[in-house]
């Protein structure tokens, strides 16, 4: 019997939300890798948009811990290439081994890829002498040290970003006190303010779970914390049949606000006084 690593309860179904909308799209690359994956040629279950703590994985073996990712021209932009770092980075603090393919990596040569990806189960199955893995949190860069007691030690930021509007939106949580990353979600195409209400909601639903009631939230959006504050995402973008599964989400999120009292301090980062929200995605 294995023991799988799954997102924190109170925002799963958020997650498995987004993870269903992956699998009912998956990239050409996508298809192709799990055509052979799901056949068990390599003699090992991989399964397909699996949720792992705060993250979504293209594909992975639980028993071996091997994740594989299959990556677009997204990945390539440098905020992305260090978003994917750190993600690799938690995921491997957790015991998991990474591989990363590119989508013309695959459609160019599937038969090079499924070489590796046995290549690399074969490396698991027979670990080398000494292998560790580190986890680096991120840097802070002092903020706390400059503001002193201005700003609160126990305590999340939260930021999103977004390319367009709408266009593809992702959100995170950074921890005041290690600098780690406390979760992402994304990207789905959406608008920032959505993705700035959202992330809030998802420090909340972690915060109820983990019975951290006092924890504040910073948030460098006014808007973001009025629709927190109303318990309802006051949107304007159009719901069509591409933003359905985000305004499927944005109503679990509303649900949520609606039928729990939390006390968590949920207060607006003053970014002319401070600086960058820690969270913030460095896309300006």
């Amino acid at each position: 019997m294995y023991i799988y690593e799954t997102a924190d309860s109170a925002y799963y179904d958020l997650l498995r939300a987004y993870a269903d909308y992956n699998k009912q799209h998956p990239t050409e690359a996508e298809s192709i890798i799990w055509e052979y994956l799901k056949s068990k040629q390599t003699g090992h279950k991989f399964r397909q948009q699996h949720i792992i703590k705060d993250y979504i994985v293209d594909f992975v073996c639980l028993h071996h811990k091997l994740v594989i990712e299959i990556d677009g021209q997204y990945h390539l932009e440098a905020n992305q290439i260090v978003k994917d770092k750190s993600r690799t980075e938690n995921l491997q603090a957790l015991g998991y081994h990474i591989i990363r393919f590119s989508n013309e990596e695959v459609i160019a040569n599937p038969n090079a890829v499924i070489k590796k990806i046995k290549l690399a189960l074969m490396e698991i199955i027979t670990p080398k002498k000494n292998q560790k893995e580190s986890q680096s949190p991120l840097s802070l860069e002092g903020v706390r040290g400059r503001l002193g007691d201005e700003i609160r030690a126990d305590a999340w930021a939260v930021d999103a970003a977004c390319s367009g509007n709408p266009g593809p939106m992702e959100y995170q949580a950074i921890d005041l006190q290690t600098g780690y990353r406390v979760f992402h979600f994304g990207p789905m195409k959406g608008t920032n303010n959505i993705g700035e209400f959202l992330a809030i909601v998802h420090a909340l639903a972690l915060c109820w779970n983990q019975g951290l009631h006092n924890k504040t939230i910073y948030s460098d959006s006014y808007n973001a914390i009025l629709w927190v504050n109303k318990r309802h995402c006051k949107t304007k973008l159009e719901r069509n049949e591409q933003t359905e599964q985000l305004f499927q989400i944005i109503e679990r999120a509303e649900r949520w606000l609606q039928t729990h009292d939390f006390h968590n301090p949920i207060i607006k980062w003053e970014t002319a006084k401070w600086g960058e929200v820690p969270a913030d995605f460095g896309r300006k």
